[in-house]
């Protein structure tokens, strides 16, 4: 009887049983058409899996609560899978937390989680692939001792990383007490590099500092409102309503079939009107330079003049920044020499590599911002493959004597003896000695190396910034072409050798689509390239060499018919004449003739 025709039995008497009703085992007989002791037999086999599987389930339970941890808060899973010698889903999955005796731990708030426990929660979540089930849930939750409610958080944090009240003022406190933004990312590993921590930062402590927005009214503007603008008319009659009633806008709104707030804003406007100047006063003129630099709009320039419309600031302001782009255009632009080179270093050098005031330093140097800016990259472009040749020996001479010790590389003691950053240890090393080999082979290469040296691309090397394929070798200890062909292959870039081809033959040949061959070859690879390499491979265009008398067929309609048809029209026409010739090579032909 198959599994399934049995499962269905099964269940069908459960169901009786569970109901309290007395099992037809006669309509069960007719149903099924089987004996009532073959059934019973069904059923008790049925019994003693659930018995073990509860045994089983006890089991694990109690060895999880052995291998608790207080300290850590959750459970050793390592030593209860070495224990059973079982998977360590099918652990957590036979888990039953309502016999366990651990208290499960409540983290509501992201901030409650250790580092260690977010980060270990990361690595767990990847195992599983999509969005997590809630059998999947129930296992993470297991996993790391914490309701799943507290999970869904975590993990929702994870694959969506956002700035919250509680991880501002926890960063803000650290800040505080002089912590560098490295060791933050330390405490805080949500976010996917230093760089994103710190714009996420900036751009919530922004937000938070200009405040709640000024509340505004929701009143309904009328279908007169909303029909025109404020006109000379509508100030004329506003003037004598607020003579008649003075400024209870209330009234004034009432008289003219409008809102109070817009009554206010034609009066206001009216007095605006009635206020008017000719010319600009160098106070006006000050008031205009101090909105563009704060990037005050032409709105707020007008209302804090009080004598010029919004229209006539927009048009000055508009002026005054053309001349400024205009005086820019006039500034210092001769040769950069050595001592303007110094001096610009020299400049930039109190600030932030984030937050360079270059409107300050043009200011001081003389010279336009744009120019201060890209002359430093050029500066700081030069300066690394100079620092990395000063220091090549030392760096080299150190990661010799750290090798031949032990046969491993930590980088982070060589950059404390050398004292440079990692990154330029990476880059300045030529000490290569015992460097292995990386060679692609679809049966049997491990993608987890690959992935370690994108993650290490990615947070070393973001775009638009070029890979240093030397500081990537020096890394992963594997010869720099290997990880530049890696790298390419990463990219979808495959080089369709002959055991790559007969590995998609093979997968091919046993019904695999596609989209899953590329997939198995390389994690960028698409389904499209796969096909076309595929049908290359297993039928390969073969050309019949064109004889002689054809190819004089041909010379003779091109030269017949060059000058009456369009070029394009030839091979058509030669088509039509040659029915039984290699389409291809006619046309390569007829337009070789032609030219």
């Amino acid at each position: 009887i198959p599994l399934e025709r049995q499962r269905e039995i099964v269940a069908a008497i459960r169901a009786c049983q569970k109901d309290g009703v007395t099992v037809p085992w006669f309509d069960l007989t007719l149903r099924f058409r089987l004996l009532q002791s073959d059934m019973e037999q069904m059923v008790a086999l049925d019994d003693d899996r659930l018995q073990k599987r509860r045994e089983l389930s006890a089991r694990v339970t109690q060895l999880a609560d052995q291998a608790f941890d207080p300290q850590r808060g959750r459970c050793d899973w390592d030593s209860v899978v070495k224990k059973l010698d079982m998977p360590l889903m099918e652990c957590l999955g036979r888990f039953d937390a309502s016999l366990s005796s651990v208290p499960v731990r409540s983290l509501p708030k992201f901030v409650d989680w250790l580092p260690d426990d977010f980060t270990l929660l990361k690595e767990f979540v990847q195992q599983f692939p999509g969005t997590l089930t809630a059998d999947d849930q129930r296992l993470v939750s297991a996993f790391m001792n914490v309701n799943q409610a507290d999970c869904a958080m975590a993990y929702n944090m994870c694959i969506r990383p956002r700035m919250t009240t509680e991880l501002f003022e926890l960063m803000a406190s650290y800040r505080e007490k002089g912590m560098p933004w490295r060791d933050i990312y330390q405490q805080i590993p949500v976010f996917a590099s230093v760089q994103t921590l710190r714009c996420a930062y900036s751009r919530f402590k922004a937000k938070v500092s200009s405040g709640p927005k000024p509340a505004t009214s929701r009143a309904r503007w009328t279908d007169a409102e909303t029909a025109r603008g404020i006109t000379v008319a509508d100030m004329e009659r506003v003037k004598a309503l607020v003579d008649e009633y003075g400024q209870d806008w209330t009234q004034v709104g009432q008289a003219m079939y409008a809102t109070p707030e817009r009554a206010r804003q034609i009066w206001d406007r009216y007095q605006q009107h009635s206020k008017a100047t000719k010319g600009w006063s160098s106070r006006e003129l000050d008031i205009l330079q101090e909105c563009i630099r704060d990037g005050i709009g032409s709105a707020e320039a007008s209302r804090r003049i009080d004598t010029k419309s919004r229209a006539a600031c927009q048009s000055k302001m508009r002026e005054m920044k053309l001349a400024d782009s205009t005086e820019e255009a006039t500034v210092n632009k001769s040769y950069w020499t050595s001592d303007d080179e110094a001096q610009l270093l020299h400049l930039v050098t109190p600030y932030d590599p984030h937050a360079i005031d270059w409107t300050t330093i043009a200011g001081d140097l003389g010279r336009a911002v744009n120019a201060c800016r890209h002359k430093y990259r050029q500066l700081r472009k030069q300066r690394k493959p100079k620092l990395a040749a000063e220091h090549a020996d030392a760096v080299s001479h150190a990661v010799k004597k750290q090798y031949t010790q032990h046969q491993s590389m930590d980088w982070a003691q060589v950059s404390e003896s050398v004292g440079l950053s990692e990154r330029e240890c990476l880059e300045a090393n030529q000490f290569g000695d015992g460097k292995a080999r990386w060679i692609y082979d679809p049966d049997t290469f491990s993608w987890d190396m690959a992935n370690r040296m994108t993650k290490f691309i990615k947070t070393n090397y973001p775009r638009p910034l070029p890979v240093n394929y030397t500081a990537v070798s020096n890394y992963m200890w594997i010869e720099p072409d290997d990880c530049f062909k890696m790298a390419s292959l990463l990219r979808g870039e495959m080089t369709w050798t002959k055991d790559v081809l007969a590995k998609a033959v093979e997968l091919r040949g046993q019904g695999m689509m596609y989209k899953d061959i590329a997939r198995q070859l390389s994690p960028n690879l698409t389904a499209e390239k796969v096909s076309y390499a595929y049908r290359r491979h297993t039928k390969p265009i073969q050309h019949v060499p064109l004889s002689a008398e054809v190819k004089q067929q041909i010379r003779a309609l091109v030269d017949r018919h060059a000058e009456q048809l369009p070029y394009l029209e030839l091979p058509s026409l030669i088509q039509g004449a040659l029915p039984n010739a290699d389409k291809a090579q006619l046309y390569d032909l007829a337009m070789l003739r032609r030219s």
